[in-house]
């Protein structure tokens, strides 16, 4: 499929043409997250290229970044990610850290049938880890926390955003993550009604 024509937005340069749901493209960013059980969101950020590829890195040390300012020990037990994150460039920084990565189709990380099995060039070690019981079962919790964090996002603030630039829609996501994370600890501390 070939790249869409460069096309600037005169309300917001920063942002960059990114493939719709649904066909086409829109002008706009890619929104990042990561989220801990319950979807409580350990960074949430803005990418401007339409590949997650070069995402997982930066997702990563924003979350050890935050995890550290918060002063919270330990470290993350289990890393989840689809195969939009999949890079063996990426593999191979991340090697010291509890990291599974679908490197063929989710389905068959899942352990479900698939149409693709095979891990691509620099990328097996990967797929050797996931072929496993473990990884099978582990990777399967990624569906739990992350893509429900997504639609409570969606469905209590929209997909559209008030502000343009760089700066305010980053601004303005940082606020929204903040108040989803907000209404999650709310929500959990409420008394019941008597």
């Amino acid at each position: 499929m070939p790249s869409p024509p460069a096309v600037a937005s005169l309300s917001d340069p920063d942002s960059r043409l990114q493939p719709g749901k649904r066909d086409g493209y829109l002008q706009g960013y890619s929104l990042q997250i990561v989220c801990a059980r319950r979807q409580i969101l350990l960074a949430i950020d803005l990418h401007d290229n339409p590949s997650d590829r070069t995402a997982l890195i930066p997702m990563v040390r924003k979350t050890q970044k935050n995890q550290h300012a918060a002063g919270l020990p330990g470290d993350i037990l289990l890393w989840l990610a689809d195969s939009g994150y999949a890079s063996a460039a990426s593999f191979e920084e991340l090697a010291g850290l509890p990291l599974l990565v679908s490197v063929t189709s989710e389905a068959d990380q899942a352990g479900f049938p698939a149409k693709r099995q095979n891990a691509p060039a620099g990328q097996q070690a990967m797929a050797d880890r996931l072929a496993t019981v473990v990884g099978r079962t582990q990777y399967r919790q990624r569906s739990t926390f992350v893509e429900p964090g997504f639609a409570q996002l969606f469905q209590r603030f929209g997909r559209h955003l008030n502000y343009r630039g760089r700066w305010g829609v980053d601004t303005e996501i940082k606020f929204l993550g903040t108040v989803h994370n907000l209404s999650k600890f709310l929500a959990g501390t409420a008394k019941p009604r008597s």
